[in-house]
């Protein structure tokens, strides 16, 4: 398999082929139909990535789309910062600025009122997959060919870590200022302890393992999602991992950890939540799959996914029968 092929293997489950309008008829009405087209958030938007600050909601997706809330979610507004962008993440920085990753090699820069989106070229012959904003301000993008690129000035010039693999790195995490995990295809599994000065390679996870998400909780204990609802554990710092019970079977794309909780989230619009080393499904959502989350403390759970999905869920674990 090619990177490329690779690279539409990681791209597919994230669906951002566009989907239609909730079907209308030739007679429909031509108003109502306008006012579909012209609110704030569409059935055929789909949601990458959603984040916040202390007063702005913000969620990214296919064909340039940015929406953004400064009312705790009650209202959006819409901007497409460009048609032929496709926006798979995004981050916050420390100062309350935003970040959306482009597929086609750029970032997308904004301040904290989510405001003036401008684009500034990676530069990199690889294809980006994953952003991050660290404690000091620096944006963290990874992607194909092992890439790992740094920028202390929101994009303008970037520093090149790379390790000239033939790997995708999928994940790219600071858990304080200090540590930082970053995961890939073939199990691909590196670590900082110096602020991304340096990353290390450590024992792969098994069976080439293939992470659509990952999440630390501190340097020690993580998890990693990926296929057939395989989610693996570790409390070693990834010397070794645990498999936990899944039984949806679902893909999860994203996790997520609010308040004292671990949450799943992938297809379907399911939204497992971990209890008791099991995860179990919680309040989720009718949308063909949940990409994104991130906890709003006191509130619940901003989640983001295909058809428009946006919400924010206060889940509880459901009683197991």
């Amino acid at each position: 398999m090619t990177g490329i092929d690779r690279i539409r293997t990681w791209i597919l489950p994230l669906a951002l082929a566009q989907s239609g309008l909730l079907g209308c008829s030739a007679s429909a009405n031509l108003q109502e139909l306008a006012a579909l087209q012209s609110a704030p958030v569409l059935r055929s938007d789909q949601f990458q990535a959603a984040v916040a600050n202390s007063s702005v909601l913000v969620a990214v997706g296919a064909n340039g789309v940015v929406v953004s809330s400064d009312d705790a979610g009650k209202s959006w507004r819409r901007q497409v910062v460009d048609a032929g962008a496709s926006l798979i993440g995004a981050a916050v920085c420390p100062d309350g600025g935003f970040v959306a990753l482009d597929f086609g090699r750029r970032v997308w820069i904004a301040d904290a009122a989510a405001s003036g989106w401008t684009a500034r070229p990676i530069t990199s012959e690889a294809t980006p997959l994953a952003v991050v904003c660290d404690a000091s301000g620096r944006v963290w993008v990874v992607g194909s060919e092992s890439a790992i690129l740094s920028s202390a000035d929101r994009g303008a010039t970037w520093r090149d870590a790379s390790l000239g693999e033939d790997q995708m790195f999928t994940t790219v995490q600071f858990i304080d200022e200090r540590h930082g995990v970053i995961t890939g295809e073939f199990g691909s599994f590196l670590t900082t302890q110096d602020g991304g000065a340096s990353w290390q390679a450590g024992a792969p996870i098994p069976n080439d393992f293939y992470p659509y998400g990952a999440l630390f909780t501190d340097p020690r204990t993580g998890w990693v999602s990926g296929l057939a609802g395989t989610i693996l554990h570790t409390t070693d710092g990834g010397t070794s991992w645990v498999k936990q019970s899944n039984p949806t079977g679902a893909p999860m794309y994203g996790l997520a950890r609010h308040e004292d909780r671990v949450y799943a989230l992938g297809a379907n619009g399911l939204v497992l939540a971990l209890a008791d080393g099991q995860w179990r499904p919680v309040e989720g959502r009718p949308a063909p799959y949940l990409r994104s989350g991130f906890s709003l403390p006191g509130r619940g759970l901003l989640v983001a996914g295909g058809a428009g999905t946006l919400d924010i869920v206060s889940p509880t674990p459901a009683t197991p029968k």
